[in-house]
C-alpha cells in the first residue's frame, strides 16, 4: 500500500507542475468549491423534503431542463472555437459578431423553450407523472431559463480569453447565491416550492451577472457593444458555421436525453424515490468530475487555437502526455474514493438513503475509468470533427435509455446506474481509440 501511494504522489506531484494544471487549478478549485455548496444544498433539501419530496422536485426540474436541452444549441462549444480561432488569426472584429450570434442564439431558443414548457408542461404533469400540481413548478423553473441561457456564451468569451480566474470567482458567486437563496426558502418551510423557486432565482441572477462581466472584459480587449457587431463579416463562414452549430445542437439535445431522459423514466417505472437516489449519485459524481471537465475547459482554446494557425502534429503528442500524466492520475484518485461511499452516504445525507450506495459507487467507477480521456470532447470540437462525435453519441444516447430501461425494471436504480456506467466506459474508450488511429501519436 505503501509503495503504490508512494507511485501515486511521484506521479501526481509533476502534474501538479504542468503549465496547464497550473491554469486550471483556479478553475478546478473554483468547483469543488461550487460542488461542496451544491452538495449541501442537496443534503439540506434531502433532509428537509425526504426521499419523496425529494424525488419530485428533481421530476419537476427533469422536464424544464430536457426541454431546454431540445431547443436550445448551448452555443459555448462552438462560440469558444470560432473566438480561439479568430484571437489566435488576430481578428478582434469577428470575436464581436460572433458573440453576438452566441448570445441571440442562447436567448431566443431559451425563450422558446419556456414557451413549449408552458404549452406541453401539463401533459407530463397530469398524465405521465400523475401529478398535476407539478406543471406550475415546471413553469416556474421554466421561467429562468432565458436569463440562465446568457451564462453559455458567457463563460465562453471568458474561456475563449483564458481569464480562469475570473470564471472560477463568478462560479464561486453564483454557487453562494444559488445556495443561499434555496437555503433560505427552504428554512422558511416552503418545501418543494422553495427548492424550485430558490433555483429558479439563482438561474436568472447567474445569467445576468455572467453576461456582464463577459461584457466588460471584452471591452478590455478592444471589443466593445458586441450587440453592434456587423454580422456580414462572418458571412464567408455562414455555411460553416451553421454546419458545426446543427452538429452541436443535436449533440447537446443529445447529452440532454442521456441527463434526463432516464432521470423521468426512473421516476415513472419505479418511482420519485429511486429517481432521487439517481439525482443524488450523480450529483456524487459531478463532483469527482470537475477536476475532469475543468482540465477539459482549459485545453480546449488552447487545442483551438493551434488547429486554426495548423500545429497538428504536436497535438497527438499532448494527448498522449495528458493521458498518461493527467488522465491516470485523476482516475487513481476518483477510484480511490469509491470504498468509502458505505461510510460517507448514509453519514452525509442520512440512513434512508443508504440503498443508493451500491449504484453511486458503480457510477463513481465508471467515472473514473472516463477520465483517464479528459481530452476527447475537447479534441473533437477543436478539431471540427463534430459530426463523427454527434454520430457516436447517438450510440451512446441509445445504449444509456435501452439498457437503462431494462436494467432498471429488473434492478431500479442500481441497474440504471450499471447501465449508464456501461455506456459511458464503451464511449470514452471507443472514442480515444478513433482519436489515436488518426493522430498517430
Amino acid at each position: 500500500m505503501k509503495t503504490i501511494f508512494q507511485n501515486l504522489t511521484k506521479s501526481f506531484i509533476p502534474t501538479l507542475n504542468h503549465p496547464l494544471i497550473n491554469s486550471a487549478s483556479a478553475l478546478a478549485t473554483s468547483r469543488y468549491i461550487r460542488a461542496g455548496l451544491n452538495l449541501l444544498k442537496a443534503v439540506i433539501a434531502a433532509r428537509l423534503l425526504g426521499p419523496s419530496d425529494y424525488g419530485i422536485a428533481t421530476l419537476a426540474i427533469a422536464y424544464p431542463t430536457l426541454m431546454f436541452s431540445f431547443v436550445s444549441v448551448k452555443s459555448s462549444s462552438v462560440t469558444i472555437r470560432y473566438i480561439s480561432g479568430f484571437k489566435a488569426l488576430g481578428q478582434k472584429e469577428k470575436i464581436g459578431s460572433i458573440c453576438k450570434l452566441g448570445y441571440a442564439l442562447d436567448f431566443g431558443t431559451a425563450v422558446i423553450g419556456f414557451l413549449l414548457i408552458v404549452a406541453t408542461g401539463w401533459w407530463v404533469a397530469h398524465f405521465v407523472y400523475k401529478m398535476p400540481h407539478l406543471f406550475w413548478f415546471m413553469v416556474i423553473y421554466g421561467a429562468s431559463l432565458p436569463l440562465y441561457s446568457l451564462v453559455m456564451t458567457s463563460s465562453a468569451i471568458l474561456t475563449s480569453l483564458q481569464n480562469f480566474r475570473m470564471l472560477a470567482g463568478l462560479e464561486i458567486l453564483n454557487a453562494v447565491i444559488d445556495f443561499l437563496l434555496v437555503a433560505s426558502l427552504l428554512g422558511l418551510g416552503l418545501g418543494v416550492l422553495g427548492f424550485i423557486l430558490g433555483s429558479a432565482l439563482g438561474h436568472a441572477v447567474a445569467g445576468t451577472i455572467m453576461m456582464g462581466v463577459a461584457t466588460y472584459l471584452l471591452s478590455k480587449h478592444g471589443i466593445s457593444r458586441w450587440w453592434d457587431a456587423p454580422m456580414d463579416i462572418i458571412a464567408s463562414l455562414k455555411k460553416e458555421i451553421a454546419t458545426f452549430w446543427g452538429w452541436n445542437y443535436l449533440m447537446v439535445t443529445l447529452s440532454g436525453l442521456a441527463t434526463q431522459l432516464p432521470l423521468m423514466l426512473i421516476g415513472l417505472i419505479c418511482g420519485p424515490r429511486e429517481a432521487g437516489f439517481y439525482r443524488l449519485a450523480s450529483n456524487i459524481t459531478a463532483v469527482g468530475s470537475y477536476l475532469e471537465t475543468s482540465l477539459g475547459q482549459v485545453i480546449y482554446p488552447s487545442l483551438s487555437e493551434r488547429w486554426a494557425i495548423g500545429e497538428k502534429q504536436s497535438i497527438g503528442r499532448s494527448l498522449r502526455h495528458w493521458t498518461l500524466k493527467g488522465g491516470i492520475t485523476l482516475s487513481a484518485l476518483l477510484l480511490f474514493t469509491v470504498p468509502f461511499f458505505p461510510l460517507v452516504i448514509p453519514l452525509i445525507f442520512g440512513e434512508p438513503y443508504k440503498p443508493m450506495v451500491a449504484g453511486a459507487q458503480i457510477m463513481m467507477t465508471g467515472e473514473a475509468i472516463s477520465a483517464l480521456f479528459f481530452w476527447t470532447m475537447s479534441f473533437y470540437y477543436a478539431s471540427g470533427r463534430i459530426a463523427f462525435l454527434t454520430k457516436a453519441y447517438g450510440l451512446y444516447t441509445a445504449a444509456v435509455i435501452g439498457l437503462g430501461i431494462v436494467f432498471m425494471s429488473l434492478w431500479g436504480f442500481p441497474g440504471l446506474a450499471a447501465s449508464v456506467t456501461l455506456s459511458k466506459v464503451a464511449f470514452s474508450v471507443l472514442m480515444a481509440l478513433f482519436t489515436w488511429r488518426e493522430i498517430k501519436p
